[in-house]
């Protein structure tokens, strides 16, 4: 079982701010805008029957008919309805641990495990979130190539033996993957695409940097859109070459809610084996999360999981999607390229 022993600590500015090995990933797709806390989501996620798996309703607006040409006579009008429908959102519960060996406090002035509970869960959750948003990705894009004809999708890579057939991700892509939601496409201005396809723009110049005012952070854009470079965004291996997914969105695309865990389930716990060591002891510290991640006008379906809560490959398992709204509701659609 791992964790932190005396070896592993080997001098004390190890574990100064100036000298931590940080994880590398970013977090920008949680603060890009693309998701939102529901409050009403909040208030049924943390009722007291509130359950695992949640309805959201919502009403379907009736298609366009032309109305109806009034008349003298005693003929009734035709009437049409509100369909009411339901997407299905799952909450998960999760949980990581970190151990140390208690005798690293005697023999040094390392703590391991304050130093998680100050530094990194805070991070460590921000990770797993980017990671859901991405396999939430994935496994739409996935149903919607098999259930809905790829009619967010547009797959234009290139899977030959040939590099030099390689297609990168273009204007007259973007502009043809956002066409796909028709005259609602001007509410598209979030461009999320790997590193990958961020070099290829960027050695084609087409990355712009803009400041917004001083002392704000530049921001990166490519025409209209905003970039948002993360690799945890899907990468498929096709036959010959990989595929990379670009994601052009709308803000809002994602509502989640927190769970607040009963007092016998604190968000940071720690646990001391006292007998443990030979009675130096070891030191576990738990941080816990419950989590709904519900991309807007998609319905989970919790029987394709077979564990309680849903894991990254469940995500990414396009039989555990359906969609709900209709296409131009969508807010993401697909674009794939080398």
């Amino acid at each position: 079982m791992a964790y932190t022993k005396l070896s592993d600590v080997l001098i004390r500015e190890l574990w100064t701010n100036d000298f931590i090995d940080e994880s590398p990933e970013l977090r920008n797709i949680i603060d890009s805008g693309l998701l939102v806390k529901n409050q009403k989501l909040d208030s049924v996620v943390n009722a007291s029957d509130a359950g695992q798996v949640f309805e959201l309703p919502y009403i379907a607006d009736p298609d366009y008919t032309e109305p109806t040409a009034m008349d003298d006579s005693e003929d009734e009008i035709g009437v049409d309805k509100l369909e009411w429908a339901n997407q299905f959102a799952i909450l998960g519960l999760y949980a990581k641990a970190w151990r140390e060996a208690t005798i690293i406090r005697a023999l040094s002035e390392n703590d391991p495990v304050a130093f998680i509970r100050d530094n990194f869960i805070a991070k460590y959750w921000a990770m797993d979130m980017t990671r859901r948003i991405c396999k939430t990705l994935e496994g739409i894009a996935a149903d919607n190539v098999a259930n809905d004809n790829a009619d967010l999708v547009k797959d234009m890579a290139d899977d030959s033996t040939d590099a030099t057939k390689d297609v990168t991700l273009d204007a007259d892509i973007l502009i043809d993957t956002k066409g796909l939601v028709g005259d609602r496409q001007e509410e598209f201005n979030y461009l999320f695409i790997h590193s990958k396809v961020y070099g290829d723009l960027q050695k084609k110049n087409l990355i712009q940097t803009v400041v917004p005012s001083e002392g704000m952070k530049p921001i990166k854009m490519y025409g209209e859109y905003r970039v948002f470079v993360n690799d945890n965004l899907p990468v498929i291996q096709g036959t010959n070459k990989k595929k990379h997914v670009s994601v052009i969105a709308a803000s809002s695309a994602f509502a989640y809610s927190t769970k607040d865990l009963p007092s016998e389930m604190p968000a940071i716990d720690l646990v001391e084996e006292k007998t443990k060591g030979k009675g130096a002891g070891l030191r576990t510290i738990i941080a816990r999360r419950g989590l709904v991640l519900h991309p807007i006008g998609w319905s989970f379906d919790k029987a394709q999981i077979s564990d309680p809560s849903p894991k990254l490959a469940d995500l990414a398992n396009g039989n555990a999607w359906d969609r709900k709204f209709r296409q131009k509701n969508s807010k993401f659609v697909f674009a794939i390229t080398n």
